[in-house]
């Protein structure tokens, strides 16, 4: 199994592989939350326009997202695990925007399997990836800049097999990078410690797996309950 690292937007090519899309701050981080809270699936989608747009035709998707880690005027809920938590999504689907994770989702198509994930659920893709034994596996930490998401991928890399750090160092580095600052420092009512609190965090092996189909619209879905 050959094992790489990306960073950005743009994942490169994995048409024979599993390439991994990771956001710890928060993008699937808060998806994570929202089906285990029974979301029925997510439509990622690349602005806020397209988020209304496909609302006119999914009239009970809930709008979640953000712009520059705010929530988006017109949107039921923020990018907020701590706010998913807090609401009953029990059947319904998100309509989601973000800056990064699912920019980047949006960007993988040419990949033979798309999972999205974070570091509350690193340990569970892992395992899953293991099972499918690809010849490739594409780590994407989708913050161009953070180190969070590098700091996931890295942890995932062990997993696999390649060279990687602890759990508690990928921790560490959420905790510290400078996309969790913000949400720290109490400037803004919506950028939550809590939020840094859960992407910090891992629910081990029992983690849900969430993979991505992207006809006749980009969704996705728990594709496995590891448990």
């Amino acid at each position: 199994m050959k094992i790489s690292i990306a960073q950005g937007h743009n994942p490169p090519h994995n048409i024979n592989g599993i390439t991994v899309i990771i956001d710890v701050i928060r993008a699937f981080t808060t998806s994570h939350e929202a089906f285990l809270g029974g979301a029925s699936h997510i439509y990622p989608v690349s602005s806020a326009d397209d988020a209304f747009r496909l609302r006119e035709d999914y009239r009970e998707g809930l709008l979640v997202g953000e712009v520059q880690a705010l929530p988006i005027d017109g949107f039921d809920h923020g990018n907020s695990p701590w706010e998913i938590r807090h609401t009953d999504v029990r059947g319904r689907y998100l309509i989601m925007r973000t800056t990064n994770g699912v920019a980047a989702t949006l960007r993988a198509r040419d990949s033979r399997q798309v999972l999205v994930g974070a570091l509350i659920n690193a340990e569970a893709t892992a395992n899953y990836i293991r099972e499918q034994n690809p010849d490739t596996v594409v780590l994407v930490a989708s913050h161009p800049t953070g180190d969070e998401d590098v700091a996931c991928a890295e942890y995932i890399r062990g997993l696999l097999g390649g060279e990687g750090i602890s759990l508690e160092q990928a921790r560490e580095r959420t905790r510290n990078a400078f996309a969790a600052k913000k949400f720290l420092d109490g400037s803004h009512p919506r950028l939550r410690p809590q939020d840094i609190d859960m992407a910090a965090s891992s629910a081990g092996p029992d983690a849900l797996i969430m993979g991505v189909t992207y006809e006749p619209v980009p969704r996705i879905d728990v594709i496995r309950r590891a448990s």
